[in-house]
């Protein structure tokens, strides 16, 4: 008896020893199943910090399924395999190239239906035998009794199957798997016995596109075959069709594992052999795993927060990892990469891509200019050299170096002002403001919203209600001049830098001093007649999302001007207040972007990201404080459906990772950042440079959320902006809190 209790005694030691072991890991802190449910639109597969493979499970890839855009819903309960790249929270979609799946049985080339899925190739699955961690995903195959795992190098995908016993042990490969995209050919090519190579050609969201993949398998397969125009040939090596697809079969012993390695290339299969060479050759699953995930801890271990609750921590540090997902690599290792649909060479940049300026110009990629100037300065020399190497244009919405013109304005003009602002080294002025320049002057129709209209925005000082969006358009154009007047202004342009001040104002010209509101004009300088601001498919036409309540604070550039038209300070606060009280009784229905209402404000689409912050511009930094902490505790939580929109590509987790420092970029592009209010009792940066940088949070508690006073290195500090050099610079930011506002 005795000798039970004491193997008892120290078995809980262990188990106690192991699990805060565990919590010491940041990486156990993350959870990449947030956003997955809901309309957060997040995948939970395995990848590297802004790499090219995204390895992740697929389970409906059919365009009418909106919340599948990266391939996976937590609401699903079938896998039909494993692709090698995703999008991470976004409003649309492509990828999902290349897909493996393992069986077992009778070979089947299609992936059946969700609600029978044992008529293809597609498994059953439950939520308790799947894993989810930075660079490493796992689950069980209930329908084959096979447990795939799955992990990645930033151009190789990793898989390792571990089959029951069996001589029908199959793997699939299904080039045709394409989210949202079509197909107009596809190529698979058996070499020897472990070896497959071959190439998809599709069109979609990304544009047309080739995606050349090399696989190599750790077991020689004892037969195989291909699918060609719907038929399964057995024994035959190739085959060339808008339907072309392999199978390979081996005998298993009962838990034998098979690993299999997917080098991806969007330029030649030749490359994609280099690929796998410099990244997989000689690599095995356990060596890729351990590699990617000390990748992710060496970044995420780099954000340090102490107290706070468990819910509180596992957002945040989830939250880091999807911001550093993307933007994507999109070039091989000789230097080749794709470019508006010609294949390019380059040694003085790394070509990236998945650019979705429009969410992440306001929070994601200033962050990444605090704690990843690496790769900033890449991102910004690769939408410079759109321009200077390809001769085309910058893009709104970049997927595989394919503009696919999604939403507005012409960001990019910000992210890389916001870098040159920040002093991030290694990006060229010149060459940035030839490239903005030439962004400026081009009229892109937007693909989800109508007209550009930036011709007549230059003609006439706004765009025309007779343009999609034009009321947004019209403020997004002005804030991305202003941050061209600015590059103008640093490199001496005085002529240019003048021209670029004017556009800046013309949202003056937009706003509507009859209703209050910023507003649409038509060509012939007439407001719209007034319309009720309840009605939907009033709305939709003249703003992105129909989301007029954010669009009337969008003046990040000149919030003074902004104050003034709603009569001053007091003026602006009671509209501030109103938009965050007044409920909207809707009509018709609803865009679905529109979402996290705080009153009349949809927080869940990005263009009122800074509205709380505005509060401090007013004079009331205490109502900023406490609609930050609203936000932080009723818009996230560390659930599938814990994000309250689309993720989209990190700019709603960045929101939260500010907002939890106490501090947010209310202006890209002004290296300066609005005080908020700060969620834990201590959270530090460390920066690449060395330094560190602290916030301290004293007496802070559910009770205790409003600042008392703030102290910079001890001294006390009676801003209520930061500057960027402060951050840089290390130290600590120590806030003083407080159960009474501050007023």
């Amino acid at each position: 008896m005795k000798k039970e209790l004491l193997i008892c005694f120290f078995t809980t030691l262990i188990s106690v020893a192991n699990a805060q072991q565990n919590k010491n890991d940041v990486l156990s802190w993350v959870d990449p199943f947030i956003g997955t449910g809901g309309h957060g639109h997040t995948f939970p597969g395995a990848t590297t910090p802004f790499g090219m493979i995204q390895l992740s499970p697929d389970q409906n890839t059919k365009s009418g399924d909106w919340d599948w855009c990266s391939g996976y819903h937590y609401s699903s309960k079938t896998i039909m395999g494993f692709s090698h790249n995703h999008l991470s929270g976004t409003g649309w979609a492509d990828l999902g190239d290349i897909l493996v799946m393992p069986t077992v049985g009778q070979v089947k080339m299609v992936p059946g239906s969700e609600d029978q899925p044992e008529t293809g190739y597609r498994s059953k699955f439950t939520h308790d035998k799947e894993v989810a961690s930075p660079g490493y995903y796992s689950v069980m195959l209930d329908s084959y009794g096979i447990k795939a795992e799955l992990t990645a190098s930033p151009r190789v995908g990793f898989h390792k199957y571990t089959f029951p016993k069996s001589d029908e042990s199959n793997i699939i490969i299904d080039p045709t798997n394409k989210i949202f995209g079509n197909i107009y050919h596809t190529l698979v090519s058996v070499e020897g016995n472990n070896k497959i190579k071959g190439y998809c050609y599709s069109n979609g969201w990304g544009g047309k596109r080739f995606a050349y993949f090399v696989m190599e398998f750790s077991k020689p397969f004892k037969s195989y075959g291909v699918y060609a125009d719907g038929k399964i040939k057995n024994d035959e090596k190739i085959a060339l069709a808008k339907d072309a697809k392999a199978f390979v079969r081996f005998s298993t012993e009962d838990q034998e594992s098979i690993e299999v390695k997917v080098s991806l290339s969007p330029v030649s299969t030749e490359n994609a052999q280099e690929n796998f060479d410099t990244e997989a050759k000689n690599i095995d699953f356990a060596k890729a795993k351990e590699t990617a995930q000390k990748t992710w801890r060496d970044l995420i271990g780099r954000f340090q927060v102490t107290g706070g609750t468990d819910s509180q921590r596992k957002i945040f540090y989830t939250g880091v990892y999807h911001t550093f997902i993307a933007p994507n690599l999109y070039m091989d290792v000789n230097g080749d990469y794709v470019a508006a649909q010609e294949n390019m060479n380059t040694k003085w940049f790394t070509n990236y891509s998945t650019y979705s300026y429009w969410d992440g110009f306001r929070a994601t990629h200033p962050l990444l200019t605090i704690m990843d100037q690496k790769h900033t300065k890449e991102f910004a020399n690769s939408l410079i050299s759109r321009y200077t190497d390809r001769k085309d244009h910058m893009p709104i919405w970049e997927l595989c170096g394919y503009d696919n013109f999604c939403m507005l304005g012409y960001h990019s003009a910000s992210v890389i002002w916001d870098a040159i602002s920040k002093g991030v080294p290694g990006i060229d002025g010149e060459k940035a403001f030839a490239a903005m320049k030439d962004a400026s002057l081009t009229d892109k129709m937007s693909s989800s919203d109508g007209g550009g209209g930036l011709n007549d925005y230059i003609r006439l000082g706004y765009t025309p209600s007779e343009n999609g969006a034009s009321v947004s358009a019209t403020l997004e154009y002005s804030y991305d001049d202003w941050c061209i007047q600015q590059l103008a202004e640093k490199l001496g342009k005085k002529e240019e830098a003048e021209v670029y001040k004017k556009r800046s104002m013309n949202f003056l010209n937009t706003f509507n001093k009859e209703n209050n509101h910023f507003w649409p004009r038509q060509k012939d300088g007439k407001f719209l007649a007034d319309f009720k601001l309840n009605d939907w498919k009033k709305l939709q036409p003249h703003w992105v999302s129909g989301n007029i309540w954010a669009y009337d604070f969008f003046v990040p550039h000149q919030i003074d001007e902004m104050m003034n038209l709603y009569g001053g300070k007091k003026g602006f606060e009671e509209k501030l207040d109103k938009t965050f009280t007044e409920a909207l009784h809707m009509e018709g229905e609803q865009h679905v972007d529109i979402s996290g209402f705080i009153g009349s404000l949809g927080f869940g689409d990005e263009p009122g990201h800074h509205v709380p912050y505005l509060y401090n511009y007013a004079g009331s930094p205490y109502k900023t404080q406490k609609m930050v902490k609203f936000i932080r505790d009723n818009m996230y939580a560390a659930k599938p459906d814990g994000i309250v929109n689309n993720e989209d590509c990190g700019q709603m987790s960045a929101w939260y990772i500010f907002s939890s420092l106490g501090f947010y970029p209310v202006t890209p592009g002004k290296p300066v950042y609005a005080i908020g209010a700060p969620q834990f009792p201590k959270a530090s940066l460390k920066l690449e440079n060395g330094r560190t940088f602290t916030v301290i949070a004293d007496k802070i508690s559910d009770k205790n959320i409003y600042v008392q006073k703030m102290f910079l290195n001890g001294k006390e500090y009676k801003s209520w902006e930061l500057n960027h050099s402060d951050i840089m610079n290390g130290g600590e930011l120590r806030f003083v809190m407080g159960s009474k506002p501050v007023k």
